[in-house]
């Protein structure tokens, strides 16, 4: 902590010289030799361009096929952290360098020292709903894969990991499949629930989605291992997964406990589970997870789970580019949560909203929202992350940001803007109104279609919210309404279509989390895109439309 606090005091400085160690050592490369190697803070800016993934897309393929030239850097490049895509519906790899993977370690190591000092943890064990994804290599043998499944094997992370959690690391490397590796995961926390100190995951979806399962499939099964000492033949059939859980110490030791099974019996048998998390886990001091940007839709449910005794924690910021912020006040709310930006992780810039010049860290306006742009010393210059903060304020000379939306999901037809926030916003209010549980959502605008349409797609929680024609006609209504006059006035004139609610059915969101498994996104790291970005998502949430609501805009 106190590291981390002294960089932030002298954040300006410490920014400089990272960029200029970054232009010293990287001056040999292909990339900064065709903007003229700059070696000052002013000629980098006015050189080197600002960048999207795909404008070195190409450089990335060659250094996957074997290049060892100095493309993009002058250290050898490692590896390849795998981006979710969940946002854009395609995977980005990362390049990675020795170097910037210590660099995100070190904000992790900071992020979690603050959580630490203020719970005074270390003294039990944490539920982390981690989850375990191959790595596969390129024609040249880098590895690439998730940021997770790279940590996973670390050996620093296998020495945390068995000294701190519930699950045995055997037991995490050796599941294939999210549902039977959540299911493991739920056993060894409730065979030692009386050791538990916090409940974890990267991200408020992956929480909500594994109690989710407790709660609806998993409980009574659940109940019948830690009574019996048996593992489920038909929540887990990997036998591979199967002879890891058989084998470990925990399950030899602690199954076979009738009063613990008739307890946690008797708490899953109320009639709601609203604050269940703290009955089964009597001495657990907090619930922790991402719940910022498309996460922020989860933390109802999250709260229903805690109950008031357990708070929710932010977690910090970070991304397959590296660490960018933390959240050093582990007690605000979720809906207050701040990111202090970390000085000697990467170099920023934030770039104004419809502006074309790029500002340096301290020369942000509190208040204003920037995209935020990223140097790091394996061979990222001035990349776009595509996430827009809006500052808030200074820790020392650090600034402070909440995070605001993803920049590409930002839907545009005719003019009329539909960001994250703003939708994130619009469901929740109509849906709370309304009285209906929107367990998941998404929205499609169709800019093709003359005039333009926008259809949302929602699955509800409650079975018997299906039902209920009439209310979900209003919903309807309300949404297109609720976007801003603006919108309503365009629908009116003309240039917006009818605007269509799309009911699916239980489990569409789930499989589409498994589809994108499937292809490369570990479960971990999922994030439902909110605005659809290709026609397989598209094929998919159609396939599962139950019942349909038209607006007249």
């Amino acid at each position: 902590i106190a590291e981390f606090e002294d960089a932030c005091k002298n954040a300006a400085s410490i920014q400089e010289e990272l960029l200029l160690g970054i232009l010293r050592k990287n001056a040999c490369c292909e990339y900064l030799q065709k903007y003229g190697s700059p070696l000052t803070v002013a000629a980098f800016k006015s050189q080197v361009p600002v960048i999207g993934y795909d404008d070195i897309r190409s450089d990335l393929e060659r250094i996957a096929d074997g290049d060892r030239g100095q493309i993009l850097c002058h250290d050898p490049i490692t590896s390849f952290f795998t981006s979710s895509g969940t946002s854009s519906g395609k995977n980005k790899n990362i390049p990675a360098t020795y170097e910037n993977t210590v660099s995100v370690v070190k904000v992790l190591e900071s992020s979690y020292a603050y959580k630490t000092n203020y719970f005074d943890l270390g003294k039990g064990r944490s539920v982390s709903l981690l989850y375990f994804k191959d790595l596969h290599a390129t024609k040249s043998g880098l590895v690439f894969g998730p940021v997770t499944a790279h940590g996973i094997r670390s050996t620093r992370f296998r020495q945390v990991w068995r000294s701190s959690r519930t699950t045995p690391y055997e037991v995490l490397v050796a599941a294939s499949d999210f549902r039977e590796l959540t299911y493991c995961h739920l056993l060894c926390a409730l065979l030692q629930r009386h050791e538990v100190e916090q409940v974890e995951c990267m991200y408020a979806y992956s929480i909500c989605e594994a109690l989710r399962l407790f709660q609806n499939e998993y409980w009574e099964e659940l109940c019948n291992d830690i009574r019996t000492a048996s593992l489920s033949k038909t929540k887990v059939t990997d036998p591979k997964l199967r002879k890891a859980f058989e084998r470990a110490g925990v399950f030899r030791s602690k199954c076979g406990n009738a009063m613990e099974a008739d307890k946690i019996f008797k708490i899953c048998s109320n009639e709601s589970w609203s604050g269940i998390l703290p009955l089964l886990f009597p001495k657990a001091k907090l619930v922790s997870a991402v719940v910022t940007g498309a996460m922020t839709h989860y933390v109802p449910t999250l709260s229903f789970y805690a109950g008031d005794q357990l708070p929710i924690v932010g977690q910090g910021f970070f991304s397959s580019e590296g660490g960018i912020g933390i959240n050093i006040d582990p007690l605000s709310p979720p809906e207050g949560v701040i990111y202090t930006v970390t000085p000697r992780s990467l170099y920023y810039e934030f770039l104004p909203l419809g502006a074309t010049e790029a500002l340096s860290m301290h020369e942000v306006v509190i208040g204003e929202l920037y995209e935020i742009l990223v140097t790091n010393f394996a061979g990222l210059y001035r990349c776009r992350m595509g996430d827009v903060v809006q500052i808030t304020s200074f820790f020392h000379g650090a600034p402070q940001m909440a995070y605001h939306h993803r920049k590409n999901a930002v839907m545009c037809i005719n003019n009329e803007t539909v960001d994250e926030q703003m939708l994130q916003n619009v469901v929740n209010k109509v849906s709370k109104d309304a009285g209906v549980e929107v367990l998941d959502f998404m929205i499609y605008g169709d800019p093709v279609a003359v005039p333009p349409s926008y259809t949302i797609f929602w699955e509800l929680g409650n079975a018997k919210d299906y039902s209920k024609t009439q209310v979900l006609e209003q919903c309807c209504a309300n949404v297109l309404k609720s976007f801003n006059p603006e919108h309503t006035r365009k629908g009116t004139d003309g240039l917006i279509d009818s605007f269509e609610l799309v009911i699916v059915k239980k489990g569409t969101f789930e499989r589409l989390m498994e589809e994108a498994v499937k292809n490369g996104a570990s479960p971990a790291q999922y994030k439902t895109p909110r605005c659809v970005a290709s026609s397989r998502i598209l094929e998919a949430l159609n396939s599962g439309r139950v019942h349909s609501y038209k607006s007249s805009a």
